[in-house]
C-alpha cells in the first residue's frame, strides 16, 4: 500500500516536472525530446489509475507508450549531446591548427 501511494506521488510529481520543463524551457529541448518528454508525462499521469485499478482502460498501452517517450527523450538528448561533442572537438582541432600556423604552439 505505500509504495501505491508513493508510485502515485511520483508519477504526479513527474507530471509537473515535464509540465514545467515543456513550458518554461521549450527552446531547449529538441523536436525529439519535446515529444518525448509529452509521451513521459501525459502517460505518467494515466498510469496513477493504473497502480490503484489493476485491469483497468489503460493497463498496459499506457505504461508502453510512457516507455516510448523516456527512450525518445533520452535518445533525443543522447543525440544532442554527441552532436555538441563532436562540434567541440572540430572547434578544438581548429584552435590547434590555427594557433601553430601562427607559431603559438
Amino acid at each position: 500500500m505505500i509504495f501505491d501511494i508513493l508510485n502515485s506521488l511520483g508519477r504526479v510529481i513527474l507530471t509537473g516536472l515535464v509540465v514545467y520543463k515543456l513550458t518554461q524551457y521549450r527552446d531547449m529541448a529538441n523536436m525529439v525530446e519535446r515529444i518525448g518528454l509529452g509521451l513521459m508525462g501525459g502517460c505518467s499521469f494515466l498510469t496513477v489509475g493504473v497502480i490503484w485499478e489493476r485491469d483497468g482502460p489503460f493497463e498496459g498501452w499506457a505504461s508502453t507508450v510512457m516507455t516510448v517517450g523516456v527512450v525518445l527523450y533520452i535518445g533525443g538528448r543522447t543525440y544532442r549531446d554527441r552532436k555538441h561533442d563532436i562540434a567541440n572537438h572540430l572547434a578544438s582541432a581548429e584552435a590547434l591548427r590555427y594557433l601553430n600556423t601562427r607559431g603559438k604552439l
